[in-house]
């Protein structure tokens, strides 16, 4: 099976070639419909996301409706243990949220799956459409006045390792020629890494975030959103998850990721100082992420992770007008 991120123009549409509900191992399926209660009767693959494994929306023959993703631990070992991470942090997530129903966690057979309630729903289109925009725009503002009241002791802070957030700075101190970032941000490399140097202060907080709001990550029907694939869940800044998805959005075909987290009360709330830290930090994390090694699985995540660090060194330029005709 093959990952693919095709672009349109360029942007990058995340889709994955995934193994059929068919084609998993007989034990495993026979441990999915146990947990569920009912054969299942039909299921149907979805080929958002970088993921390599199933992921189907069944239909069982007592007429109820679930979604599995699986893995294998040989095939996928990263996605295994990202399955399992999503699985603690649905027992963490504190309830009243927009996300489907956790139903558990299966290993069988060298596999990993997670069951959750099915529901309705499509991702938004790519290139983003303004339709979609209007109707996620107001559930991400009522996701981020839901999760900012709900405590999550199990949740940890947002960002993770503090060695994955100063990447300007190491760049600098091996003196990189950074010949894959833009000429006119080059000779603001110095003030970058002072900028990612305030990410912990910056990023410090208790509101619950899903931290990866890509379009494949978002259920949109009838005006009615769904937020899904919380494995990257932590706490931090309110202001983040709108940030998070105003980036991806320009990734996908948005003009200015500015004024659509500013479209966010959370996000004019916000202390520029710390967006801005925040914008450099990922910059820099994104650029070094891009140059590790890639293979036929990895190619579409470093071409993501391209296309974010150049989306939030451009963001950031035309805040701090840096950028050639900001003003």
């Amino acid at each position: 099976m093959t990952a693919t991120a095709t672009a349109p123009g360029s942007v990058p549409v995340v889709r994955s070639t995934r193994r059929p509900w068919t084609a998993l191992p007989a034990a495993l399926r026979s441990a999915v419909e146990a947990r569920l209660g009912s054969p299942v009767a039909a299921a149907r693959s979805q080929s958002g996301g970088f993921s390599r494994g199933a992921a189907s929306r069944l239909r069982c023959a007592d007429g109820g409706r679930a979604f599995v993703k699986a893995v294998s631990l040989d095939g996928d070992p990263v996605s295994a243990r990202l399955y399992e991470q999503e699985a603690a942090v649905a027992a963490a997530l504190p309830g009243g949220l927009p996300v489907p129903a956790f139903r558990g966690l299966i290993t069988e057979g060298g596999w990993t799956a997670l069951l959750f309630d099915d529901v309705p729903g499509r991702t938004p289109s790519v290139p983003w459409r303004a339709a979609d925009l209007d109707a996620v725009l107001p559930a991400l503002t009522r996701l981020t006045a839901v999760a900012a009241d709900r405590p999550a002791p199990g949740l940890s802070r947002w960002g993770g390792a503090l060695a994955d957030w100063v990447g300007w700075n190491h760049l600098l101190a091996r003196g990189d020629a950074l010949a894959d970032v833009p000429s006119w941000a080059r000779p603001h490399a110095e003030r970058l890494a002072a900028l990612e140097a305030g990410f912990p202060e910056a990023a410090y907080g208790d509101a619950v975030l899903h931290s990866d709001l890509r379009s494949d990550n978002i259920l949109v029907r009838r005006g009615s959103v769904t937020f899904v694939d919380w494995a990257w869940a932590a706490r931090g800044q309110d202001w983040i998850d709108p940030m998070i998805f105003a980036l991806c959005a320009a990734v996908q075909g948005v003009a200015d990721p500015d004024a659509l987290f500013l479209r966010h009360p959370a996000a004019r709330r916000a202390d520029p100082e710390a967006v801005d830290a925040l914008l450099a930090a990922l910059a820099g994390r994104f650029t070094t992420a891009a140059r590790q090694p890639t293979d036929w699985g990895t190619a579409p995540i470093r071409a993501f992770q391209r296309a974010e660090a150049a989306t939030a060194l451009h963001w950031l330029g035309r805040r701090r007008t840096w950028y050639p005709g900001a003003r």
